[in-house]
């Protein structure tokens, strides 16, 4: 309730117009005040705000007027808070251009609900995905942000993600990530054998058959192989591979397979 009061008492009813500079704060469009009074109240009505404001309430009567500032402050209904599943991240050995990815959680932990305005990420290799931001978060919910590490060169690497929120701790919270490039481990097969000690017809060379982890014969060489030796560095780690030869005459007739030859690969 506010009141407008005059300097001496009025000889007959005079009407007071009532203005707010703020619409959060709503008046009357005029009030009277009766013959023979100093005073009359009148009712405010006030609006919630969001942020500390300022409205100015204006009475005028003829050719008088006043103002009166009236502070406005919003009303707390609880704090928000940001809780991290961690604070860092570690990758490990990662091999190149094979991306590993870890999670981290963001909880709503506060009792207001929690607004993440914005995230980024630094340090080569690193990226993040699994949120569209400004995101909302009610109290006790929870939102998973994905981290992913892809290293394109060798050696140790660092990195950090920044969040932005309205957390009443801070408005930013950070993520450490590490990880390390490691090449990956490169295995070949070397095979050597023994040229026919007697053959009625003359040995041009020789194809390499293979089959991986008991499946079938392919043969290696596109073109006839000569010497008697032949690398496959075409292999994959964790498999197995058998390997026969047949030797080739001046027609392209191949011989019966060789003894099978059993390679498995770190």
């Amino acid at each position: 309730m506010c009141a407008v009061t005059l300097t001496r008492s009025v000889s007959s009813t005079t009407t007071v117009t009532i203005a707010s500079s703020n619409s959060a704060v709503t008046v009357p469009a005029s009030i009277s005040i009766p013959s023979g009074a100093t005073s009359t109240g009148f009712a405010v009505t006030l609006s919630a705000v969001t942020s500390a404001q300022t409205a100015t309430l204006t009475a005028s009567t003829g050719n008088s007027s006043q103002t009166y500032s009236l502070q406005l402050n919003p009303v707390s209904t609880g704090t928000p808070s940001l809780t991290l599943g961690s604070s860092s991240v570690a990758f490990g050995s990662v091999k190149l251009n094979s991306p590993a990815t870890q999670t981290v959680q963001l909880t709503s932990s506060g009792t207001a609900a929690l607004t993440i305005s914005a995230a980024s990420v630094a340090g080569t290799g690193f990226s993040m995905a699994g949120m569209t931001l400004p995101a909302t978060l009610s109290p006790g919910q929870s939102a998973t942000l994905e981290l992913q590490f892809d290293p394109t060169a060798a050696g140790a690497a660092t990195g950090t993600v920044t969040i932005t929120s309205n957390a009443a701790s801070g408005g930013t919270s950070t993520i450490a990530l590490s990880g390390t490039g490691s090449a990956a481990s490169t295995y070949s097969v070397q095979l050597n054998w023994a040229a026919p000690a007697s053959s009625t017809d003359a040995v041009t060379g020789y194809n390499v058959y293979r089959a991986a982890n008991g499946g079938a014969y392919s043969k290696l060489n596109s073109s006839v192989n000569q010497p008697t030796t032949f690398t496959d560095a075409t292999v994959q780690s964790g498999a197995t591979y058998t390997y026969e030869v047949m030797s080739v005459d001046a027609s392209g007739t191949e011989s019966a397979a060789s003894n099978v030859y059993s390679a498995s690969v770190p």
